[in-house]
């Protein structure tokens, strides 16, 4: 014992070298051996809904959109290695289809089988949000396909406001569970919103198509910083820290107190205020038709003579005639009520309850913008940076509930295309994010489509 002691105090700096090596594979080999358990877990239950026989005598056909190249092009490893033996093993009939290049996603989905049972998409909120644009143009607003999303992006905040996830929780663990909520088959309505182009007098023959989202449309200063914190990533760690320093040019702030600025954002806002549903805007709400048609075809069957004497159909014809709405005799005067207001502001966010933990309103469907502070020098930059990046809602001046929000910003108001932006670390013009992905800055109007897609959930 002494001689060891009289070693390590000799050789003291190969031994701290050697202690912090062991240490280390000590930890990896636990937690290696903690992730087969898990995945051992996942998969022999897996195991148990593909030995279920088929109702119909068909598997269930599900269709994996890939974007191999998310998360730095570790998605496709990562889902070869945590999600696709899940997927397997539970007895259904899987399609994988790889994204090539920007907008393939949206192409991918147009043309897929009519028979699928389920949409996947593998990948980040960008994926997310393609897949989701082309699955509503071609299929309508009220999405009947389920959609499962697999946490394999930089950016999945759909998925973990699905789930439930912290940063501080194992990624492969959340993988895995998105996996198995495919599997077990549970889904729950979320909210969606419509993003369409306003025309203009000198360009009102140009059509763009709307694009669809889940999570945000972020314009401003909490954007910039995230994109700006994107083109320094050789700084590991430091990087959201460096963006604040060396913030770069293009930041909304205040133009008489920082150089090589874009000024604030002033907009015009043109809003209606939220509904639970009336005679105005019934025909505009497909989930709310879907409800009423559901009930008189339920009503209608348990009408028959020979579904009427069974107690539980009685039972359930009571329930249905009872909690059925006309929605065509409610008259609510304010839901076709248009407010308008002038923001100047460094930031601009808009987002639906579906991601937002405090924007949660049960009783009527809404989204909620958000109107930043104004910023005027480097340390207010400092200072509301470091909020945005930990995405308090401390920075936040005004909010505004809407069900249809038309912006249009005063100073870029003469382009009426909404093109995606190609390279992103060279970019000039002003842009907003469309769950992630970035757009040039156009007059948009934003409109909440109230549970129109089914996700796979815990």
């Amino acid at each position: 014992m002494v001689k060891i002691y009289r070693t390590i105090r000799n050789n003291w700096k190969k031994s701290i070298f050697g202690a912090g090596v062991i240490s280390y594979g000590i930890n990896y080999g636990v937690n290696h051996y903690r992730m087969l358990q898990m995945m051992r877990a996942y998969c022999e239950e897996a195991i148990k809904y593909g030995d279920i026989p088929a109702c119909s005598g068909q598997p269930r056909k599900i269709t994996v959109v890939l974007n191999p190249a998310a998360n730095k092009r570790k998605a496709k490893k990562l889902f070869e290695k945590y999600c696709a033996p899940i997927l397997y093993l539970s007895g259904a009939y899987v399609s994988i289809v790889e994204t090539e290049r920007e907008g393939h996603a949206r192409e991918i989905i147009e043309k897929i089988d009519p028979n699928t049972n389920a949409v996947v998409i593998a990948g980040g909120d960008g994926t997310l949000s393609e897949t989701l644009t082309g699955l509503m143009r071609s299929r309508g607003e009220l999405c009947h396909v389920p959609v499962g999303v697999l946490p394999l992006g930089q950016t999945n905040t759909v998925a973990g406001a699905i789930f439930g996830h912290t940063k501080k929780q194992d990624t492969i663990e959340w993988m895995a569970e998105a996996s198995m909520a495919v599997v077990k088959g549970n889904t729950k309505p979320i909210d969606s919103f419509r993003i369409e182009i306003l025309k203009n007098e000198d360009n009102g023959n140009n059509e763009a198509k709307p694009v669809y989202g889940i999570g945000k449309v972020e314009w401003g200063l909490g954007r910039e910083l995230k994109r700006r914190s994107e083109s320094l990533w050789y700084l590991g760690p430091l990087k959201k820290y460096a963006s604040l320093v060396f913030p770069g040019a293009g930041l909304h702030t205040d133009t008489t107190a920082q150089h090589h600025s874009r000024g604030l954002i002033t907009a015009k806002l043109r809003y209606t205020a939220p509904c639970k549903g009336c005679s105005a805007c019934y025909n505009q709400r497909p989930d709310l038709m879907q409800t009423v048609s559901m009930t008189e075809s339920k009503g209608s069957i348990t009408s028959k003579w020979w579904n009427i004497i069974s107690l539980k159909n009685r039972r359930a014809a009571q329930a249905h005639s009872g909690s059925r709405t006309d929605y065509n005799t409610i008259i609510n005067e304010a839901c076709s009520t248009v407010e308008e207001k002038v923001i100047n502001t460094s930031d601009l966010c808009v987002t639906t309850a579906s991601v937002d933990t405090d924007n949660v309103d049960e009783d009527t469907p809404h989204i909620l913008l958000k109107i930043g502070p104004t910023v005027k020098s480097q340390g207010e930059i400092i200072l509301h940076g470091m909020k945005l990046f930990k995405e308090e809602n401390s920075t936040v001046v005004d909010k505004l509930k809407a069900k249809q929000i038309e912006i249009r910003p005063i100073a870029t108001g003469e382009k009426d295309l909404l093109n995606v932006t190609e390279n992103k670390e060279e970019m000039k013009e002003d842009c907003l994010s469309i769950d992630n992905e970035d757009y040039e800055v156009r007059p948009i109007k934003v409109t909440l489509l109230p549970n129109s897609v089914k996700f796979f959930c815990p």
